[in-house]
């Protein structure tokens, strides 16, 4: 038997989307293909939506009903499940664990924020900010370890401090 796969950014996205109301697969592809603040962000074609509507209802997160309408094919309803807002809940306010993230995860995280209240996405936000915070902290003491400005690893370290420095700028303007 395979075991559940751990969910990924594009499941919550549509956990998210279900979670707002149930809906149909060919209603949610609409809806991500058509948003223009939700291509800003994914894109994928129609056979992975239902590629990833599979997995999350193999992982319990969603469960599907057939819908049955007069002179029309018969369509799957799709429904969060308690298993499933549990877990797109713990997503959304959890703070992305790699700096890589930011980007897909954190970015998606506020999108789904923006209609719920201010404090609640502040909350988040500030906890990302620890998040980065630590995260510099780290890359600084490593710099320390390699003060050679023409050291490779110096640049590399360096890189990533000025991104998590800008990133964490950015994150106090939005807050």
């Amino acid at each position: 038997m395979p075991r559940p796969q751990d969910p990924l950014t594009m499941d919550f996205l549509l956990l998210g989307l279900i979670n707002r109301q149930p809906t149909h697969a060919y209603d949610l592809y609409k809806q991500v293909s058509s948003s223009e603040e939700l291509k800003a962000l994914w894109t994928f074609r129609q056979s992975r939506l239902y590629a990833v509507l599979d997995k999350i209802e193999r992982n319990g997160l969603i469960s599907t009903t057939i819908d049955q309408e007069e002179q029309l094919p018969a369509r799957k309803i799709c429904t969060i499940t308690p298993a499933g807002k549990s877990a797109f809940e713990a997503w959304l306010h959890s703070p992305v664990d790699h700096m890589n993230e930011i980007r897909s995860d954190f970015l998606g995280k506020l999108y789904f924020l923006k209609d719920r209240p201010e404090e609640e996405k502040r909350h988040f936000i500030d906890a990302q900010k620890h998040r980065c915070q630590t995260w510099l902290s780290n890359i600084e003491k490593i710099l320390a370890g390699h003060p050679d400005r023409d050291d490779y690893l110096h640049l590399v370290y360096s890189f990533r401090a000025e991104f998590i420095r800008s990133t964490l700028q950015w994150m106090e303007t939005i807050k």
